[in-house]
């Protein structure tokens, strides 16, 4: 990971996984992402022996991993096994909370819903990440990983890593980044103390805004939407990672690359005016970290956002109690019924 380049996530990629990697692979990609949880490690595997040639692999382990180290080692080798490596590049903290389920089972990370009541408290977190960073560092100190870094860590809980764990600092944060969650301040205080960004699901969300339109028309020659956000996380210093299949994986992964140093002062300056926050975005996993040390409250503006969707307002503010203060949680609850 000496310079920033795209890399291609797995997450959602099934029975496609096999081609999607063996694809990514052939048209230059070296930077492969994947997850305890994301059931596809055998798929990915296949395409990595297939290949000659070896991607710099990042592996997630689901939530943080406080308990015995035999079990935490247990749960990476099965993960090396399935992959078909002896040792990963990288490996990560997926969320800085507990997993208090199957690590490899998706179904509690499904949706806010799912995911209500299983959300560890920050004191849970507090209470758990130095015991989950001393098992991460014996993995590396055993071989079995590279590097070690964490993911959908903010900053307070880099801080609190900091505090209790002697000044430690993960090589690499992935976190949640796209055209209008641009997290540029969080970002530069990261590259200023070394930490590598990633940047999950940059082009999940759609319609893009307008002036990533106009940039892409602007440039022309078939270049997308897509790739002009990507290109703007590579000019940042960013490794963005995309989940693509067929035609849009030598798109997304190639053409960004060849525009990223096209992109103007005045570009990155257009990028900026469209930040609108966390807060309007579904992307409801990041918000639960986002705000993680905060102490949850009803706020008014989402009542009234609920009753503006049809929701009656007692039952709106019931929702979010319910819920803990958590918008997207208590939207699913509330239609729910």
């Amino acid at each position: 990971m000496d310079v920033p380049a795209v890399g291609l996530g797995t997450l959602g990629l099934k029975e496609s996984a096999d081609a999607a990697v063996g694809k990514a692979l052939e048209v230059g990609c070296r930077l492969i992402d994947t997850g305890e949880h994301y059931g596809n490690l055998e798929l990915v595997g296949a395409a990595l022996k297939r290949s000659e040639v070896t991607p710099f692999l990042v592996l997630k382990l689901s939530g943080m991993p406080s308990g015995e180290y035999e079990s935490v080692r247990g749960r990476l080798k099965v993960m090396l096994g399935k992959l078909g490596v002896e040792r990963a590049d990288l490996c990560l903290i997926h969320w800085p909370g507990l997993c208090s389920w199957d690590p490899a089972d998706m179904g509690p990370l499904a949706s806010p819903t799912d995911f209500q009541g299983q959300a560890s408290t920050w004191d849970e977190f507090c209470e758990n990440i130095g015991p989950a960073w001393a098992n991460m560092t014996k993995l590396a100190e055993e071989g079995f990983v590279s590097s070690i870094g964490t993911s959908n860590f903010y900053p307070h809980h880099l801080d609190e890593l900091a505090k209790r764990c002697g000044g430690a600092a993960p090589f690499a944060n992935e976190i949640f980044i796209d055209s209008i969650n641009q997290e540029i301040e969080f970002v530069a205080d990261m590259q200023k103390r070394g930490i590598k960004v990633l940047a999950y699901r940059p082009v999940a969300y759609k319609p893009l805004p307008d002036p990533v339109k106009k940039l892409a028309e602007r440039f022309g020659d078939g270049v997308s939407p897509q790739c002009v956000v990507l290109a703007w996380l590579l000019r940042r210093g960013v490794w963005p990672l995309v989940k693509c299949r067929g035609d849009h994986i030598d798109e997304n992964l190639v053409r960004s690359m060849e525009i990223k140093d096209k992109l103007s002062d005045a570009d990155l300056e257009e990028f900026k005016a469209m930040e609108l926050g966390l807060r309007v975005s579904p992307e409801w996993f990041a918000k639960i970290w986002k705000t993680h040390n905060q102490a949850s409250a009803v706020s008014e503006e989402d009542v009234q956002m609920l009753v503006g969707m049809g929701v009656e307002e007692a039952k709106a503010r019931a929702a979010l109690e319910k819920c803990g203060g958590n918008l997207d949680a208590a939207m699913d609850a509330a239609f729910a019924d």
